[in-house]
């Protein structure tokens, strides 16, 4: 890994999509879009960024009077598709990421052929989804504190679920255990679905995940909410407290995605897309079907999506780190 990743040594400039004002004159003059625009996922139809990407993409399509394509390249945590973007030179591709696949991976994969941090230019903020805390309905605890001194009592260590090793869930997981001051062990399944039917039957008691996933099943009975990684409580789980509410606000962890673009792109494009994704994101149809899963719609400016960027570079980092987890 280089070592600029590693030491998270990212310069400003570099999340400002400075080197999109060194693109060529050539692409720079032409006149935008002259052809289909590209939006790049880095996982299987139907998951969240897909579902995002394909929202937002008709919005994008009637601005801009060019189609948009949404195009799958599934593997490796999203790598494939972060580096399909990194590798487009056409002024047309664009990246529809998870937030984990931009600020985590880079610490937990050692051989990245790519450096996402310096290779990408941020657009837009586009959404943000918030982690709610469970364990499975047989786990004899009522409330964060039963749990924590049931762990604490236990001879043997707890288990929790996460979507892959190295991913978003799992270094989430981690950062509350260590918030806490507990044992826990992870199991890695192949996302979400995968991790399900082992929570619900108390094999592996606490899983932590998005709140629209985790929601339904707290809703039937077969899982018990804990906490929710947000502020402020939500509508579709009001009687979930917040990390702040229980003690450990620095458990304030979401899991955002955003719109990015290879780092040669000039900064013209970068501005109008920026400036189209608003009122797309802001759309009615479009926040109320973001609200139905407990997901904000959130747009941003590149500066602010930039800022974020190495925020979470930095605190994601840091409980990699600590955890020495991996993702290989």
């Amino acid at each position: 890994m280089r070592e600029s990743v590693k030491r998270g040594l990212v310069p400003r400039r570099a999340l400002l999509g400075g080197a999109a004002l060194l693109a060529t004159p050539a692409l720079a003059q032409a006149p935008w879009p002259n052809r289909p625009l590209r939006f790049i996922v880095g996982f299987a139809a139907g998951g969240p960024t897909d579902t995002l990407a394909r929202l937002a993409a008709p919005g994008f399509q009637e601005a801009l009077g060019q189609p948009v394509v949404v195009e799958n390249r599934p593997g490796a945590a999203a790598n494939l598709g972060t580096e399909a973007v990194i590798r487009a030179t056409d002024g047309h591709t664009f990246l529809i990421a998870n937030s984990g696949q931009v600020v985590i991976n880079p610490h937990t994969y050692a051989n990245l052929p790519f450096d996402p941090m310096r290779e990408l230019a941020p657009v837009a903020k586009m959404m943000t989804n918030y982690f709610l805390m469970t364990i499975a309905a047989q786990v004899p605890a009522q409330s964060h504190a039963e749990l924590v001194a049931l762990m604490r009592r236990a001879t043997t260590p707890f288990t929790y679920a996460s979507t892959g090793a190295g991913g978003i869930t799992h270094v989430v997981t981690e950062a509350w255990r260590r918030a806490i001051g507990v044992e826990a062990e992870p199991v890695h399944f192949r996302g979400t679905a995968a991790a399900i039917p082992d929570v619900l039957a108390n094999r592996v008691p606490i899983f932590m995940d998005g709140i629209q996933l985790l929601g339904q099943h707290v809703d039937a009975g077969r899982l018990r909410a804990l906490f929710v990684t947000k502020g402020e409580r939500q509508p579709l789980q009001p009687n979930v407290p917040t990390t702040r509410e229980i003690g450990i606000p620095d458990v304030n962890f979401e899991s955002w995605f955003a719109m990015y673009a290879p780092r040669n792109t000039p900064r013209e494009i970068i501005l109008r897309m920026a400036e189209i994704n608003r009122p797309v994101m802001l759309a009615p149809p479009v926040r109320e079907r973001l609200a139905q899963g407990a997901v904000d719609a959130v747009p941003s400016t590149p500066e602010e999506l930039a800022s974020l960027t190495q925020r979470d570079f930095e605190r994601f980092g840091a409980v990699v780190r600590a955890g020495n987890i991996r993702a290989e």
